[in-house]
């Protein structure tokens, strides 16, 4: 390996080491704290580490066909260094503000496809269903109509018949009447 090409290593280990520090930043920041023990956030924890080990990795392979060196390994721990001394608090501010600035950008947008798409579909569906329900309603006082007006002959000739034959079927008709008032309370054509 040349010295300009060690040099590079070098200068590139140590913007990994900076990397490094504003990446695992903004990884705890947007991940949350550590409240408890779960599986699925050791799993997350490892496959960063994986990511950041292969992002190396292919930086290294551009630039010197992969050798990792010793002194390589301590210029990401002097770019980390220099990151929590010099660029954490900026970059946490700067990283702030950014998601400030995008949860600001999705609230809106949420609400943009309420009010577009949303609230235009319940407002048509509610719509839906008061006409569905007046069409039902329109339909049930038709069919009670109809029910009422057929079986009031039926009823009037059972009393006629009743009252010619001094009641002999007292009991049969006192049944029938009462099957259909019951008909009549449950059609809501008669109240109790």
């Amino acid at each position: 390996m040349t010295l300009d090409i060690q040099m590079v290593s070098m200068v590139s280990s140590v913007a990994t080491g900076i990397w490094l520090g504003a990446s695992f930043d903004t990884y705890e920041r947007i991940s949350g704290k550590r409240h408890m023990f779960k599986w699925t956030r050791i799993m997350n924890d490892f496959l960063f580490w994986v990511a950041q080990a292969l992002l190396y990795f292919i930086l290294l392979l551009n630039i010197n066909n992969g050798e990792v060196r010793v002194y390589l390994l301590l210029s990401i721990i002097l770019g980390y260094a220099v990151y929590r001394a010099i660029f954490e608090g900026v970059y946490r501010r700067v990283l702030e503000r950014v998601l400030k600035v995008i949860h600001a950008v999705y609230t809106f947008l949420v609400h943009l496809t309420y009010v577009i798409f949303i609230n235009p579909i319940k407002g048509l569906l509610k719509l839906l269903l008061r006409l569905g329900m007046i069409v039902l309603i329109t339909i049930w006082g038709l069919v009670s109509f109809v029910f009422k007006w057929t079986l009031r002959p039926i009823i009037f000739l059972g009393q006629f018949i009743d009252n010619k034959l001094a009641h002999p079927f007292l009991k049969q008709r006192k049944a029938v009447l009462l099957l259909i008032k019951r008909l009549l309370i449950l059609f809501h054509i008669k109240k109790k």
